[in-house]
């Protein structure tokens, strides 16, 4: 089989590191490899712009162009339902992607799939794992389960760095820290024993 070429969207930083990890991981088991365009992953800045993009997605598969997109969960029921939205499938109509559109959603974030490899996390900020859930995907909202932990237990100028000051949702050394992380030390393998969100979507990879 050829090499295949992919465009990539995603949400924010850690989610086109942990993009860029997945190809990685699948690609040391494949004899043909993904490769992202220059550029890409591409950052949408939020999951309004990139539910816009699903429509061409559509259009790119129709002229064998392939997509891989990260998306979260967050509030929606299940998977199913967030891909019928954004879509347009028919309440009565199968749920199928071309195969040329790779669309996975972490349940219910991205730091869910980023803290599943809990010992090296752990590890990584400095934190004692038994602090942090060992089955992420049940977790309602991941990124406050990671930021009530830092509140309660971190110590040092990196846990300061990762809390949200006035409005902000993150800290200014948020998305750093995660990045570094998943970069240095996160393991798909690892996490994945933790997280069935993130099994499926390296098995989705692996088909290709």
């Amino acid at each position: 089989m050829e090499d295949i070429y992919c465009y990539s969207y995603v949400e924010d930083m850690p989610s086109a590191e942990v993009a860029k990890k997945l190809v990685a991981h699948r690609n040391a088991q494949k004899t043909h490899k993904i490769w992202f365009f220059e550029g890409f992953p591409k950052l949408t800045g939020g999951n309004n712009a990139l539910k816009a993009q699903c429509p061409s997605f559509l259009n790119m598969a129709r002229g064998g162009l392939y997509t891989f997109t990260i998306t979260d969960l967050d509030e929606r029921k299940c998977a199913g339902d967030l891909i019928s939205d954004w879509f347009g499938f028919q309440e009565a109509q199968p749920i199928a992607l071309p195969r040329e559109v790779v669309f996975r959603i972490a349940v219910r974030e991205v730091e869910s799939w980023i803290i599943a490899d809990v010992n090296a996390w752990a590890e990584y900020i400095g934190i004692p794992a038994g602090n942090f859930s060992k089955t992420p995907d049940e977790l309602p909202h991941p990124k406050q389960h990671l930021l009530n932990v830092l509140r309660q237990k971190g110590r040092k100028k990196m846990h300061t760095e990762m809390l949200p000051r006035g409005t902000g949702s993150i800290g200014p050394g948020y998305n750093e820290v995660l990045c570094g992380f998943v970069s240095k030390k996160w393991s798909p393998g690892r996490a994945s024993r933790n997280s069935p969100s993130l099994k499926r979507a390296i098995e989705a990879l692996q088909r290709l």
